[in-house]
């Protein structure tokens, strides 16, 4: 029940939709000076979760800090990847993987585990489909799986945990998993989007796994004081606050039930 209010929620709470709800408002709305409010504040969240500037130092404030990979000496026993965003959700025939914008949550590990840092691949995360509200059409812990087995990881080194839906439940599954099978070893490397580690080393430890964490997929960039940047709306920022609304809204349901 829990995860599918907690999508409803986050989908309610988006930006755009947010927006998007003031302007239907004004639009349907016989009361003139509602509507000018209302109408307002859609300009608002487009002009503010549209700002470039702004933007950018939230995710360069919020994001984790990156991790210099000569700076890993003893090598970690697991690197864990949490699934989301690396494999495009679209139907395919035969071998065809076609990776999506968080492929980086995957080649990062792959160049540490190439590199001797890490030594086994663990990969948490199942099917997130919702009734009619969204469909996984391809299993991305199977599907990231093949692709490392074809990039040069051998298969003996993955080891697959393919039923959470959630960070919470990447959390605790894996914890399970690790708790199962001592023989992994002691030392883990957890990967994520910058933006979500966060929220995964808090339940992370919540769940009582000890390890270190490795940023990927950062949207932040160096600061810039154009009028582009500091003046014109873009839908590309509207996207990328899309991911802070969601990390904040993400984190103060988990603080809630208890989760992280």
């Amino acid at each position: 029940m829990f995860y599918v209010l907690s999508k409803v929620i986050f989908y309610l709470l988006m930006p755009i939709t947010l927006a998007l709800l003031c302007l239907l408002y004004a639009f349907f709305k016989a009361n003139k000076g509602l509507s000018k409010i209302f109408i307002g504040l859609g300009i608002l969240l487009i002009m503010l979760f549209g700002n470039g500037f702004w933007v950018n130092q939230v995710l360069r404030a919020y994001e984790y800090p990156p991790t210099d990979a000569s700076t890993l000496v003893e090598p970690y026993d697991v690197g864990i990847i949490l699934t989301g965003g690396m494999i495009k959700n679209r139907r395919v025939v035969g071998q065809e993987i076609f990776v999506g914008e968080n492929a980086d949550r995957f080649l990062q590990p792959l160049r540490l585990y190439k590199m001797g840092k890490i030594k086994k691949i663990l990969i948490t995360g199942g099917s997130t489909d919702l009734a009619v509200m969204r469909e996984d059409i391809a299993h991305e812990t199977r599907e990231v799986a093949k692709l490392l087995v074809e990039l040069g990881v051998k298969s003996s080194d993955l080891v697959l945990e393919t039923k959470a839906r959630n960070t919470h439940e990447n959390a605790t599954f894996t914890a399970a998993v690790l708790k199962k099978n001592p023989s992994l070893g002691k030392r883990f490397l957890v990967f994520s989007t910058a933006w979500h580690l966060p929220r995964v080393k808090a339940c992370f430890e919540k769940a009582g796994v000890k390890a270190d964490y490795f940023g990927t997929c950062y949207i932040g960039e160096a600061v810039s004081y154009t009028l582009d940047s500091l003046l014109m709306p873009r839908e590309q920022r509207i996207h990328q606050s899309y991911f802070i609304v969601h990390e904040w809204i993400g984190f103060l349901m988990y603080k809630l039930m208890g989760y992280c």
